[in-house]
């Protein structure tokens, strides 16, 4: 008899045991791989060995989302500075990542974390007002100056006004991004005014380098320095082609003359070059000329070589437009 009641607790016993309910398997956290969105706050996730690893992860993450996502924002068909073609697009997205990675962000907070497998997940938050406020000092700073001197500009050619133009559209990719910035974290700013101002910079800009035609001339002692130039007018996208159909198109002349020495075991080169800017109807627009020394302890030809060198260097820091003598008005 006892020997059946055992029996009978016994497997009362196994049966409860049985009848109660499983752990349930570790996962990722739903918050993980599922982001939340949210108009005052931005979100972003990481993973590593430890708290604070995984924490710089998700920061990183955070800056390069919020970079891709103003990317996709200036590429949509809808956005006010559309059409854009795809050499400025690159230079906003330049613009984009490169702010994105000067963003104060130490003021990041944990909100979760959790183990598994033997790594840490955790996501971070920061509000979005503080970002804005940080950038809008810069944008707005940086915008206010741009308009002020585009409203100044009284040039009283087309070239003349494309010079002036030309340093304000430098600042194209960085005003477009920071205001790009100031909207894609704050639900309720209106950037359309903006954007607009700088459409229409852009197309005004855009407009005259279209008809500008700026051909080469250079005697046969500047081909080295006539080559630095062409190069330095292409990457302003102007035409450098011989075209005499509109009022903007012109010549510049590039001459030179070198006088060259021994100066103790080096072989100099002293380069006097002249640029002459003629209109299309030979009338002189603009002059200038420079001084380029050359050493080498080769040969008079590296001599000329490194005084081109030295032309190249005048370039940049001048600008080319400055450097063959057009000046803003």
């Amino acid at each position: 008899m006892y020997k059946n009641i055992l029996l009978a607790l016994l497997i009362a016993l196994i049966a409860g045991c049985s009848s109660q309910p499983q752990p349930k398997p570790e996962t990722i956290p739903a918050w993980y791989t599922n982001i939340p969105k949210d108009n005052l706050l931005l979100y972003a996730v990481g993973t590593s060995d430890t708290i604070e690893k995984a924490k710089n992860i998700a920061i990183s993450s955070m800056r390069n989302s919020i970079s891709n996502e103003l990317d996709e924002s200036f590429k949509s068909s809808s956005h006010l500075l559309q059409p854009l073609d795809s050499k400025t697009l690159k230079k906003i997205s330049e613009q984009n990542l490169d702010i994105s990675k000067k963003l104060y962000l130490n003021h990041t907070k944990l909100v979760k974390s959790k183990k598994y497998k033997g790594e840490v997940f955790v996501i971070i938050s920061i509000y979005k007002e503080e970002i804005y406020q940080s950038l809008k000092i810069i944008s707005d700073a940086k915008m206010a100056r741009v308009k002020q001197e585009k409203s100044l500009v009284a040039a009283k050619s087309d070239i003349e006004k494309f010079v002036a133009l030309d340093p304000l559209m430098s600042e194209y990719p960085t005003l477009a991004s920071l205001t790009g910035y100031k909207e894609l974290l704050k639900y309720t700013y209106n950037a359309d005014d903006e954007f607009r101002f700088l459409k229409i910079l852009k197309d005004e800009y855009d407009e005259i380098k279209s008809n500008l035609n700026i051909y080469i001339l250079a005697d046969g002692n500047s081909r080295f320095f006539s080559s630095f130039v062409k190069n330095a007018l292409d990457e302003k996208d102007i035409n450098i082609a011989n075209n005499t159909e509109n009022k903007n198109s012109f010549k510049l002349l590039v001459t030179s003359k070198t006088d060259e020495s021994q100066e103790y075991s080096f072989h100099k080169s002293k380069s006097l070059v002249k640029f002459t800017l003629l209109d299309k109807d030979k009338n002189e627009v603009a002059f200038r000329q420079h001084t380029f020394i050359g050493k080498s302890r080769k040969n008079q030809t590296e001599a000329k070589e490194q005084a081109a060198v030295n032309l190249r260097n005048k370039i940049n820091q001048l600008g080319i437009f400055d450097f063959i003598g057009i000046k803003k008005h």
